[in-house]
């Protein structure tokens, strides 16, 4: 079960939810070619970076948990993998309050919980100018056709991060 969701499309490929509590998230698919490092690869217009956003909320402090949110941003991902089969998302753990870790675990359970639908998740790490590393994840479909090429992209991404701190 979970809440119901429209699709606005637009840049960003949004969806929108509304929660009992009258929270209203967002949900992005924003085009990202650039994240993989090789915008002309045959690929690049497969990647998005996927974004969960709350972009309403008349509580006023951090929503408690609620089990339907998790379910519907599933069904959220699986209706954007079917409307765009190949597409490739990668997600990136906001760390603006320190709390990367937790949002990481709380991504990793959804998704393990959810995920029924042939998608494999490959996490990495990368790290800004001033030493903050930031969980990643990548979420692709097991026959995508360029899955080694993607892999290889994301995994040297990570490397170079890394590298340069």
């Amino acid at each position: 079960m979970s809440y119901p969701f429209l699709f606005d499309g637009g840049t960003n490929n949004s969806y929108f939810f509304e929660t009992e509590l009258e929270l209203i998230y967002e949900i992005k698919f924003r085009p990202s070619s650039y994240l993989l490092g090789d915008q002309k690869a045959p690929y690049a217009h497969l990647i998005f970076e996927f974004i969960i956003e709350i972009v309403h909320n008349p509580l006023g402090k951090n929503p408690p948990l609620d089990k339907l949110v998790s379910s519907t941003i599933s069904s959220i991902i699986k209706d954007f993998y079917f409307k765009q089969e190949q597409s490739v998302c990668i997600y990136i753990c906001d760390s603006s309050d320190g709390k990367q870790e937790l949002r990481r675990r709380k991504f990793d359970n959804w998704f393990y919980t959810h995920n029924q639908f042939g998608l494999v998740k490959i996490d990495e790490h990368i790290c800004d100018s001033k030493g903050i590393y930031y969980p990643i994840s990548l979420i692709i479909q097991r026959n995508n056709p360029y899955f080694s090429e993607i892999i290889n992209g994301f995994s040297l991404l990570a490397l170079r991060s890394n590298e340069d701190k």
